[in-house]
């Protein structure tokens, strides 16, 4: 069997899918992308292609882009007549499916992950503080075009969760099923670590209280603004504690950018209020290794985002056992159920949100359970061996019959 892989960003979320079709299963696996591959030791082929246009995939501001991007795809493969998939998986929102019917008489499968909504409705502003200027609600009516344009061509879909089956267009969604990308349990195995000890040069004693954050990106539709009110509050009460933040200072999905006038919204962010700098970490991105210590050493893990594309960091937390408090919206009440697996608490309500932290926070052993609840709901839903099964049984037969 050969499966391959396009997405222009690759490994995305594709590289845990090509891996294990390539060790596991031995299929032949190709990956295709613009990113510059060759120094990495791949188990599978690769082609890389070349987009002339000045702008690129990764941050789009007309349609042409996408469509310059799929021929570019179109062209690389036709180069490779010696190329013959068996089966094709494309991720919907990039377009570069869009003329292989051409090249290709094999099934195609579509990655789905989310439309916005209409774009003149009040609803596009994901953050009503901050609402997507003109330009933008003009250009997202033609950028999600490529989901609807796919749509018709695609044999199958699937897509991480059922918040975003739900979202798909219909001719998208009646095609699709719900199979999440898979978690590396055994990577993100929950560590004791005595204390006290150090992270990245932090001083964490016997009694410090470590509370952690992680983000692709600290921007608004995952509420970092909201966290930091949070953690305000929590410093208040308790002047042992330290808040170890992940991420990037980047906004990957909203549009605050349009309205502040910072380089990042962390500066923005950081600017309204004072805080202790030997309290708040920043880490910036982390590496995997590094990031399963972080949740390890983690007595709350805040996580809070509108209702959007559920983060990777999230179902990573539940895997190592982090007592979570997260935001009361769809996605996070798919993968949480309330006083189970974790809190839930309204996105918006720092006081409240807060409160439920400082309640942690007194007695971390008391609500530990909730953190082991959340390892078993990931080993029974989101591990990734179970997770690529699903994904095998839809290669294997996406036209169904």
């Amino acid at each position: 069997m050969h499966a391959m892989f396009i997405h222009p960003n690759f490994p995305a979320q594709f590289g845990h899918a090509a891996h294990y079709l390539s060790t596991r299963l031995g299929w032949q696996c190709t990956c295709v992308t613009q990113v510059d591959s060759s120094q990495a030791q791949l188990p599978f082929n690769r082609v890389t292609y070349c987009v002339t246009e000045r702008s690129t995939p990764s941050g789009p501001s007309k349609l042409n882009v996408l469509l310059d991007n799929a021929w570019a795809v179109y062209g690389a493969l036709k180069s490779l007549p010696q190329l013959r998939p068996d089966i094709i998986v494309g991720h919907l929102t990039y377009g570069t499916l869009v003329y292989l019917k051409n090249l290709y008489e094999c099934p195609m499968v579509g990655y789905y992950e989310l439309m916005p909504p209409p774009y003149w409705s009040n609803e596009m502003a994901l953050r009503p503080e901050f609402p997507p200027p003109e330009h933008t609600r003009l250009f997202n009516a033609t950028f999600h075009a490529m989901n609807y344009l796919q749509g018709s061509l695609i044999d199958a879909a699937y897509t991480p969760t059922r918040f975003q089956l739900d979202n798909a267009p219909d001719l998208v969604r009646s095609k699709a099923r719900v199979i999440h990308d898979g978690v590396d349990m055994d990577a993100l195995q929950r560590r004791e670590i005595p204390r006290p000890t150090t992270f990245h040069g932090v001083t964490i004693g016997a009694n410090t209280r470590v509370v952690t954050y992680a983000a692709r990106g600290l921007e608004s539709v995952r509420g970092f603004d909201i966290f930091m009110k949070v953690a305000k509050r929590i410093s208040q009460e308790y002047a042992d504690v330290v808040f170890l933040i992940a991420g990037d200072d980047h906004t990957y999905y909203g549009h605050e950018m349009h309205h502040i006038r910072h380089p990042c919204f962390r500066q923005y962010v950081l600017s309204q209020d004072q805080y202790h700098p030997a309290q708040f970490i920043f880490l910036g991105m982390v590496p995997p290794d590094d990031l399963a210590t972080l949740f390890s050493l983690s007595d709350l893990h805040i996580y809070l985002t509108v209702p959007f594309v559920l983060s990777w960091s999230l179902i990573w937390a539940m895997a190592a056992g982090c007592t979570l408090l997260a935001s009361d919206t769809p996605p996070l009440r798919e993968a949480i159920d309330p006083d189970v697996h974790g809190l839930l608490h309204d996105f918006h309500d720092v006081d409240g949100l807060a409160a439920k932290a400082l309640a942690v926070l007194k007695n971390p052993p008391e609500y530990r359970h909730l953190g082991q609840a959340a390892v078993q709901r990931v080993r029974e839903r989101y591990e990734l061996n179970i997770c690529m099964e699903k994904l095998v049984e839809l290669l294997r037969n996406p036209r169904g019959g």
